[in-house]
């Protein structure tokens, strides 16, 4: 047997961290300055959809940034709390970006648990199969729904130099999801014809083991 798989789909979650991850950060600074806390945040309502990086991982690739001089730091005092660092992109921190911007984005093989289980569907309950695409698709639903909230702040911040390339971005949310959701209908059409061919399969079985269990008796009689 062969399988040709198509490299071409992409999945939200398996985008793979890399040395990019400096650069994401560079990349939202060129926005505003703002702190480790606000970069992780924004993160999550602007790109978090194809890209995640952990706070674990951006407050040290800020100081390694700082270090470097490709971003500055300034610390704002905080009544009762530690200081906020605020933190913006340099000039070196620009070239830095811009250099990396104009390399051709490396592919990935997206990984998918739920795909490589329903591949092997075949040794498992289509009921549990079900089950799996059922929170698949009510989970892609949800995040579906965020990223229709955020292109409506998008559509509200045109000033932004940004905004066009922010709503190509989440467009290519949009219809990923949109696109998960109508394969998710059509495979959860086609598990349950699967579910009730084998309860008939195994109703007829019964069946006939009960008439061939009536023979038996009535023989001996």
């Amino acid at each position: 047997m062969t399988y040709q798989s198509n490299r071409n789909i992409s999945y939200r979650h398996m985008a793979k961290r890399s040395s990019s991850s400096m650069e994401v950060l560079l990349g939202l600074l060129t926005v505003e300055p703002m702190s480790g806390y606000d970069l992780g945040q924004t993160i999550r309502a602007s790109i978090g959809h194809f890209w995640n990086e952990s706070y674990g991982q951006i407050y040290p690739n800020l100081k390694k940034l700082a270090a470097d001089g490709l971003v500055s730091a300034k610390a704002e005092r905080q009544k009762g709390k530690p200081d906020r660092h605020i933190y913006s992109i340099t000039k070196k921190g620009r070239e830095r970006l811009a250099k990396w911007l104009a390399v051709q984005p490396q592919a990935e093989i997206p990984r998918n648990e739920l795909l490589l289980k329903l591949f092997f569907g075949v040794q498992l309950s289509p009921e549990i199969s079900i089950a799996f695409v059922e929170r698949m698709a009510e989970s892609e639903h949800r995040t579906l729904q965020i990223i229709n909230r955020a292109a409506e702040e998008i559509a509200k911040n045109q000033q932004y130099p940004d905004a066009p390339f922010w709503r190509m971005t989440a467009r290519f949310g949009q219809f990923e999801l949109e696109a998960h959701l109508r394969w998710a209908e059509e495979t959860l059409a086609e598990l349950k014809k699967i579910a009730g061919k084998q309860q008939k399969h195994s109703q007829t079985g019964k069946e006939k083991r009960h008439a061939d269990q009536r023979g038996i008796t009535s023989n001996k009689s």
